[in-house]
């Protein structure tokens, strides 16, 4: 609800909402990329502030933009509560700005927190700092402690999915002056400092709140929570099978096939007595670690000697990347679980590759390749509207002549397209004509020729134009 607490988000996870409580709507998003910190940005919309000075009647009501940071000192313990110091809105107007220490400790199925906090939290608004930034908390320890006041809160949560929630909020509405919303929607103090809530997830990534605060409000929360590098929807690679006519074929032949079939070109396979060489460029996986998975996994199934040495090398045009060396039988106990991946690993060599390249024929080779995908692209807080943006589809082909060369253009059309401004650009207009290019509906997106070349010591050499 209001008040904050010294619970933080699972590291690596991100989370995106919208709130509504009059006469306050918020956007905002969440992430936490260390362990015990996140990192908090919000628009803050005051509804019924439509702005009306020349240039911005298309901007709609009196927005505010803040970026707040939260980071947990000590994380709870069997007796101990988890403390976290919040920074919020610490630059710029300062609005909604406050520095503040929490301490919550659950005793199941109860949360309780503790606070104490000053500007929003406090007995007075923090001032603006222009360009700068300003923590009283630490420029100035006594003023805020005189400034700050304390809020606390109870959570009754019998299950992960229900929990009902019970706070103090400290905060004296009709004391904000910089806020926009005080003048018009808080002359006097609002009836009550108490706000009661339900929270619900109806699934493990989304919360749904509903509040009533300050005595005469109703406020609504919709937030999703997500993993970094976790797809919302699984991302399944067919496996491949081979067929019964190939496995009659010599075995570079039938590996050269099923790693075409799974997404790999520039394909080179060379056995010589007791190694196999595979040179290969990924197509298809993001990490290279999962392709080097996926050629383990065919290796497995096509190779019946044991203790051959293998060697597999991933390239990008024909320049070699990274060599993986393992051996057959580290491939067989690796899937039939003798050996678990980290065992794996420290049996096996990873190295980035040598300059030198195996002289014998390929397959597959992809000179020409192109893509499509669909892009949207946002341009915020002109005064000619606060959300511009944006939608169409860019396509690109390369073209690779020979070793390392590349010849790569791209074009993008946007159809739905609403981006505009009213500022004009400046005399020297960099950056400042940005709009004049985003307005346009169809683009050419890039042309380029690069030429990258592998020199011994494992450097690269690089010429674009």
């Amino acid at each position: 609800m209001e008040i904050p607490t010294a619970r933080v988000m699972k590291e690596n996870s991100f989370r995106i909402g919208i709130s509504q409580i009059e006469p306050y709507r918020y956007y905002y998003g969440a992430i936490s990329p260390l362990k015990r910190l996140e990192i908090d940005g919000r628009i803050t919309e005051i509804l019924g502030t439509k702005i009306t000075s020349p240039g911005w009647q298309g901007y709609g009501n009196e927005k505010d933009k803040s970026i707040d940071f939260k980071y947990q000192i000590f994380p709870e313990g069997k007796y101990m509560p988890a403390i976290a110091l919040g920074i919020m809105d610490p630059h710029g107007t300062r609005i909604y700005s406050s520095q503040y220490i929490a301490a919550s400790k659950q005793i199941y199925p109860f949360d309780f927190t503790l606070g104490f906090g000053n500007g929003r939290f406090g007995k007075k608004p923090l001032p603006s700092t222009g360009e700068g930034i300003k923590l009283e908390l630490l420029s100035n320890p006594t003023g805020w402690i005189n400034d700050s006041q304390l809020f606390w809160g109870i959570q009754f949560a019998p299950s992960e999915k229900y929990a009902l929630m019970f706070e103090y909020s400290p905060i004296k509405y009709h004391g904000q002056t910089t806020d926009p919303a005080q003048p018009r929607y808080f002359s006097e103090s609002v009836p009550s400092n108490y706000n009661i809530g339900l929270r619900w997830r109806p699934l493990k990534w989304t919360e749904i709140n509903l509040s009533y605060q300050r005595g005469n409000q109703i406020g609504i929360n919709l937030s999703m929570t997500f993993d970094i590098g976790k797809p919302l929807i699984p991302i399944y690679d067919m496996p491949y099978k081979e067929k019964l006519n190939d496995t009659l074929n010599p075995v570079s032949q039938r590996i050269t096939t099923a790693l075409f079939n799974s997404g790999f070109s520039d394909i080179y396979v060379l056995i010589e007595e007791n190694d196999l060489w595979i040179y290969a460029q990924n197509d298809r996986y993001y990490y290279n670690t999962k392709a080097i998975g996926v050629i383990l996994r065919i290796i497995a199934d096509t190779i019946t000697e044991n203790g051959q040495k293998v060697h597999i090398t991933l390239t990008e045009n024909g320049i070699p990347l990274i060599e993986f060396t393992t051996t057959r039988t580290d491939i067989i106990d690796l899937f039939s679980g003798r050996l678990n991946i980290n065992e794996f690993f420290y049996l096996a060599k990873t190295i980035p590759s040598s300059c030198e390249t195996v002289n014998i024929r390929g397959h597959h080779k992809k000179s020409l390749r192109y893509g499509i995908k669909p892009t949207i692209e946002t341009f915020l807080n002109d005064p000619s509207g606060f959300f511009r943006y944006r939608f169409g589809i860019t396509g690109w082909t390369s073209y690779s002549p020979w070793k390392g060369a590349s010849f790569i253009a791209g074009i993008a059309t946007y159809p739905i397209n609403n981006i505009s401004s009213t500022n004009e650009p400046l005399s020297i207009p960099a950056r400042t004509d940005l709009v004049l290019y985003k307005k346009k509906k169809v683009s050419l997106d890039r042309l380029m020729f690069d030429q990258i070349q592998k020199l011994p010591h494992e450097i690269y050499a690089k010429v674009s134009a």
